[in-house]
This record gives structure tokens, sequence and C-alpha cells, in this order.
């Protein structure tokens, strides 16, 4: 488990066309997560959810402010889970799995991790015998299995059908459970962020964060059950005062 601490984070993109301005993805943004939490990042399209993932696991670097992950005063290990689960199709299942491996307990962490996602049975497969959901959840045993401290993973879900991906999200509720890690999860998705979280992070647009959403329910959670339904209308009113507030200063700068 890994602690992350966001202070004054700022990414500005430069223009991309010629009369056009810059563009910024998050605006001062400073939060903290740390523990055996999973805290989930929702907002509008274009507010800098996976800009911020990408820069805590370095692959962008920030325009102005500082992202430190620490694990016991040391730099944390990053895992990440992507929109695609970016298997090698000429590899199989285990063989994918051992690609990012190191250590001498590779084949236990492999086969323990096969079975968390229920495919314990499936390491002599190629990816191509796999369904959408199993290639995805392969993706998801990978990560867990390189033991991060602080998992990030960006909408793993979002291309799946609605049927595989509400069975993911309970057994994924199950993994965090039993692994203990600290995640960070990016999802455009009110209704899996209620279901997978325990804090939830509204980004606004430009990246400002709007609100900072304790998710108090036990777990397992499931999408049909009563207090989660009640959460996830909870948090679409708070989009809704988002959107009607941005609509209100919209208005107002259009008459100054």
């Amino acid at each position: 488990m890994a602690t992350l601490q966001v202070e004054h984070l700022r990414k500005t993109f430069p223009a991309i066309e010629r009369g056009s301005g810059p563009t910024t993805a998050i605006d001062d943004l400073t939060f903290e997560i740390g523990g055996h939490v999973f805290v989930s990042v929702v907002g509008p399209s274009g507010c800098g959810k996976s800009t911020l993932l990408n820069i805590v696991s370095g692959i962008e670097t920030a325009t102005r402010g500082s992202v430190t992950v620490s694990q016991d005063g040391r730099p944390a290990r990053l895992g990440y889970v992507f929109q695609e689960p970016r298997l090698l199709p000429w590899r199989t299942v285990d063989q994918n799995m051992r690609y990012v491996l190191d250590g001498d307990d590779v084949r236990s962490r492999v086969e323990e991790y096969l079975r968390m996602v229920g495919l314990r049975d499936s390491g002599d497969k190629f990816p191509g015998q796999l369904s959408g959901g199993m290639q995805q959840r392969v993706g998801i045993a990978r990560a867990f299995a390189v033991e991060p401290d602080l998992l990030l993973m960006d909408e793993p879900f979002s291309h799946l059908d609605a049927i595989t991906a509400r069975s993911l999200r309970e057994q994924l509720q199950a993994i965090w459970t039993e692994a203990k890690k600290t995640v960070l999860f990016v999802t455009h998705d009110i209704a899996e962020a209620v279901q997978l979280s325990n804090r939830v992070l509204i980004l606004a647009p430009g990246g400002r964060l709007y609100a900072d959403v304790p998710i108090d329910l036990p777990y397992p959670r499931r999408a049909s059950d009563h207090d989660v339904a009640m959460a996830q209308a909870e948090l679409l009113g708070r989009f809704e005062t988002m959107q009607e507030e941005a609509d209100a200063a919209d208005v107002t700068d259009v008459a100054s």
C-alpha cells in the first residue's frame, strides 16, 4: 500500500493549431490518498482524468506542482491497467504474465493471480483464444502480480459489454479486498465509481477538484443494491449541480 500526494498540480498542453491558445488539462489539483483504499476519479470528458494517471505514472510531466508516491519512505512500485489489455498475441497467458515479472517466486505469483481472476487453467492459451473480458482479466492479474504499492487503472472496463463489465467489477472488488492494494481508478461511469470505491474525486472541466466524496458502504457491493443505487443518485446530483454552476458562470461571462 502506498501514499500518493498531489500538490497544486497543473498541466498545460501547448497550442496545436495556429491562432489557438494552450489547453489546461489540470488546474491547481491537490489531494492525498493512502492505505488500503479504492479511489475513483470521475468527471466529464476532457477534465484531465487520464492525464492525471499519466503524470502519476511518469508518462507525462507536470507543468507545475508535484506528485509524490511513496511506501514507507521509499519510492513506491506502480502497476498500470490500461483501457485495452495490451497482451502480446504471440505469447501465452502464462508467458504474458511472466514477461513483466522477476524474482524467485514468479511461478507462484502467476498461479495465484490467475486464480484470483478465475483463469487458473488458461495459462497455456493465447490471447486470441480468449474473450475480451478474459483478456482484460489477464491484464488485471498481470498488474496485481507485479505487487505494486499503487495500482493505476484507466477505464479498464469501458470497451466491454455491460454484462461482462458488471461481472468484472464484482470480481475486482474481491481481488482488491484480498490483495490489499492502494488503487487509483479513472472512470466516466458514476455507477461504476460508487460500486467500486470508498472515495470518489469529482473533477470539473479544466481539471479542478470539485468534490471529494466518501462512499461509506460495506463490500461486496452489487449494482442492484438499494444503498448503492442511493449513493449513485447522490453522486449524480453533485454532477448536475456542478453543470448548473458551470452554465451559470458561462452566462455571467457572456453578459459581462
